[in-house]
C-alpha cells in the first residue's frame, strides 16, 4: 500500500475507532479500490491538511451529507466529531442551523441517525 493510503487508514482509525472499522469493512472486502481511493485521497491527503481544524472539517462533512440526503455515512462522522472534541449539543446545534436552509424532514432523519449512533457507541 502506498504511504497516503496507510496514513489515511491510520487517521481514519484514530478518528472513528471500532465504529468506523465496522462501517469500512464491507467496502474494503467487496470494493477495495474504493476503500483505497477514500483512504488515500480523503483521509491520507485532504483530511490531513491543517487549513481548518478537525471540528470544522466534521461540520462541513456532516452538513454536506445531510444536505445531500446521504445519511448512511453520518454515524461515522458523528463519531469522528465527538472524538475531535465536539459535544452532542454542538451536533444538535449544527442540525438546528440546517433546518431553515434544507428543511425539517432531512434534519429529523439526521437527528435519528445521531440518536442511533449515540445508542450504538454507549
Amino acid at each position: 500500500m502506498n504511504t497516503n493510503i496507510n496514513r489515511g487508514l491510520d487517521h481514519f482509525n484514530n478518528l472513528s475507532g471500532d465504529y468506523g472499522a465496522k462501517a469500512l469493512a464491507p467496502i474494503k472486502e467487496h470494493f477495495p479500490e474504493l476503500a483505497e481511493f477514500i483512504m488515500g485521497n480523503a483521509y491520507g491527503d485532504i483530511f490531513q491538511r491543517t487549513t481548518i481544524g478537525s471540528d470544522w472539517k466534521e461540520i462541513a462533512v456532516i452538513s454536506s451529507l445531510i444536505t445531500m440526503g446521504q445519511y448512511e455515512q453520518l454515524g461515522v462522522h458523528y463519531v469522528m466529531a465527538l472524538r475531535v472534541g465536539m459535544t452532542v449539543d454542538q451536533l444538535k446545534g449544527i442540525l438546528l442551523h440546517l433546518v431553515p436552509v434544507i428543511g425539517a424532514p432531512r434534519v429529523i432523519s439526521a437527528f435519528n441517525v445521531l440518536l442511533d449512533t449515540l445508542e450504538e457507541i454507549r
